[in-house]
């Protein structure tokens, strides 16, 4: 790739309403290692936790929606000069890409059953108090795939935190009452790491109320 495609892939990026960040020197993403242990920088090396979290993961390209770049105005003008820079730290070969508004269809899930089972055990009086019931239950878990999927290629969502664990998210969803409580709506929202290339795993059900 010449200086000019360069230019324009950063072009289209910036002006992009969904990026794709990808490092072209690197292999490693957040699905090679265990949930429970995130990165580690002694296999991934000279990749840093921040860039393999992050790559081939699809972000609306709006301000925290999209990891932070790094903030070289900490550098005098002379420290300047010297350092390469690059999207999240200095030498950093990630670069953002444009990509197509993501459809319903784009966006897959993994699940962990586990935390499924931890909601119904631990906000279970919530998930009553919106007028579900015990049969309810599969039926629900589905409508709040549903409900993240068209949420999220909205861009309804936000960046809780980025860490070794990956890109933690929060997803703005409305659930409507059922039963009883058919016709009110609860505003509230699911939790996920973003994973690569559309998918989103799932960290909590429903993070509040």
């Amino acid at each position: 790739m010449g200086i000019l495609d360069s230019y324009k892939d950063l072009i289209n990026a910036s002006f992009g309403k969904w990026i794709k960040v990808e490092d072209n020197q690197s292999k490693w993403t957040i699905e090679d290692f265990p949930y429970n242990t995130g990165v580690d920088e002694d296999i991934t090396k000279p990749h840093c936790w921040k860039c393999v979290t992050v790559n081939k993961c699809w972000f609306k390209n709006e301000e925290n929606k999209k990891p932070k770049r790094f903030d070289y105005t900490i550098f005098s003008s002379r420290e300047l000069l010297k350092i390469i820079r690059g999207l999240y730290h200095p030498k950093c070969h990630c670069k953002e890409f444009a990509l197509n508004s993501p459809n319903l269809n784009d966006i897959n899930f993994i699940f962990i059953d586990g935390k499924v089972q931890y909601f119904f055990l631990d906000k279970l009086n919530w998930y009553y108090s919106w007028g579900y019931r015990d049969e309810d239950k599969e039926d629900f878990i589905k409508m709040i795939k549903e409900l993240v999927k068209e949420s999220f290629v909205k861009g309804n969502y936000e960046i809780e935190k980025h860490t070794k664990y990956g890109v933690a998210i929060n997803v703005f969803i409305t659930i409507p009452g059922k039963n009883e409580k058919y016709g009110r709506f609860y505003d509230t929202w699911s939790c996920y790491t973003i994973f690569p290339n559309g998918k989103l795993k799932l960290n909590t059900v429903i993070g509040g109320k």
